[in-house]
């Protein structure tokens, strides 16, 4: 009889490897597709502040001006294409402040887009008023604090006087 026995200890050893198996391998899985989902997450984070940076770049270049740029392909001037690319990435890994805040200034920017590929037909000699300079400088800082948030680095000292 003790070969019975042995028989049933390893058979019930062996359905608890199974159950103990099946029990950890959708655990194992759940907490890859989380690590790959928050790896995800961070490189949209960076690739944003990214896009963010070059975006306030131009805006602040642009309000230092005296008249209205003429640009070539103002896509490539203020692009927006990693936004649309990496946005589903970071809904939901972002508070949602932030989201709204980002969704509400990619629009802006949209917008500042158009406003520029419309001034640059005009004469280049165009004056570029004060208070449309002051809008842009403001929507550059306002993209700066953007993308600190996003963790994307420091400012600039004169962005402090603006509120950033």
């Amino acid at each position: 009889m003790p070969s019975l026995q042995l028989v049933v200890a390893a058979g019930l050893f062996s359905l608890g490897g199974v159950a103990l198996g099946a029990l950890l391998t959708p655990l194992t899985q759940l907490f890859l597709e989380r690590k790959r989902e928050a790896r995800a997450a961070d490189r949209a984070r960076l690739l944003v502040a990214g896009e963010l940076l070059h975006l306030q770049l131009t805006l602040r270049a642009v309000s230092k001006l005296k008249h209205w740029p003429a640009f070539g392909d103002v896509q490539d001037i203020l692009p927006t294409s990693i936004w649309h690319k990496n946005r589903s990435s970071l809904v939901g890994n972002v508070s949602e402040d932030l989201w709204n805040r980002l969704v509400m200034a990619y629009a802006v920017i949209e917008t500042d887009r158009a406003r520029l590929i419309f001034a640059s037909s005009l004469p280049p000699t165009t004056d570029l008023p004060a208070k449309e300079a002051e809008g842009i400088e403001q929507l550059s800082n306002d993209v700066g604090r953007l993308r600190r948030e996003l963790g994307g680095g420091g400012g600039w000292l004169d962005e402090e006087k603006g509120g950033a």
